[in-house]
């Protein structure tokens, strides 16, 4: 499998996706986990009586086969990534790549599996607002197009830009009138005031009707075990600006506290609401998440 730090130096997100997804099922074939079906196929046979216009004569031409190409109607499913691109999602600074930087990889590569597989996907890029809406579509133009609206993303320097987490999945909720895979890609980090919030909109998504996919995606060095040089440090909230002096060894105990209690109430709601919950650390590479979401994938089939 190709690591992060690797595709991090690849030119574009359509070349990243597609060694991505190599890779992947390179491991795969090569993995315990068996039985898999990942059809690739853009066609379907044509039917007996079905009017001849849509077959494709190059392909017949190839295969002496008559086969229909699919169109966004005839699509499985509709799916649609939610990539938090708020100020926490930018860390760490300075860095190779960062946790929006892993989402966008992790994104690109999950959009090029959903439209191999003749499935539609869409996009909702978010930080305090949404800032970048594509529809659900299952045409490889229509990949293109959302590789070119995530580019400019890569790479985003430090911003103060708050997560409102909440008011994006109402959002979303309000807009999908047809059941769809949710495909969330965020830390969820929220403020302590905002944690109810956020899983009375997850709550909300799921009594939609929806299916719900939460990649919670964080280092796990030091956002999860707070593992930080042993010497009195000056720590910037990366969305508010706020700074405050610690020590790492006075903290450690109190922030590990925390970050355990919202990961249990947020695992125990999302166990309750049958939300699938991925943990993924962003210095690891992509094989967990892309066999999760297959799982998820052949349940919904």
């Amino acid at each position: 499998m190709i690591r992060p730090e690797q595709v991090a130096q690849l030119e574009n997100l359509e070349l990243i996706a597609r060694q991505i997804v190599e890779g992947f099922l390179i491991g795969l074939h090569r993995s315990p986990y068996q039985g898999f079906s990942v059809d690739f196929s853009e066609y379907r046979p044509h039917q007996p009586g079905e009017s001849l216009d849509k077959v494709d004569w190059r392909v017949f031409a190839r295969s002496e086969r008559l086969y229909v190409r699919r169109y966004e109607e005839e699509t499985n499913l509709r799916a649609y990534l939610l990539i938090d691109t708020s100020g926490s999602m930018r860390y760490p600074p300075r860095a190779s790549y960062t946790k929006l930087d892993y989402a966008l990889f992790l994104g690109a590569a999950l959009a090029y599996l959903l439209v191999q597989q003749r499935d539609a996907v869409g996009l909702y890029a978010f930080d305090e607002k949404v800032q970048s809406y594509l529809p659900a579509r299952a045409r490889r133009t229509w990949l293109r197009r959302l590789f070119m609206e995530l580019e400019p993303l890569r790479g985003a320097p430090p911003a103060p830009r708050l997560t409102l987490l909440p008011q994006t999945l109402h959002l979303v909720a309000d807009r999908l009138r047809r059941r769809s895979l949710i495909l969330l890609l965020s830390d969820g980090f929220v403020p302590p005031k905002s944690e109810e919030a956020f899983l009375q909109a997850l709550a909300r998504l799921r009594y939609s009707g929806h299916e719900v996919l939460f990649f919670r995606i964080w280092d796990e060095k030091t956002e999860r075990r707070f593992e930080l040089p042993l010497e009195p440090l000056r720590l910037l909230d990366m969305e508010s600006r706020q700074e405050v002096k610690v020590h790492p060894l006075e903290m450690q105990a109190l922030y590990q506290m925390h970050f355990q209690r919202w990961e249990r109430s947020l695992k125990t709601f999302c166990t309750r609401l049958r939300i699938d919950w991925v943990e993924v650390d962003m210095a690891e590479g992509f094989f967990e998440p892309l066999r999760r979401y297959l799982l998820k994938r052949q349940r919904l089939s």
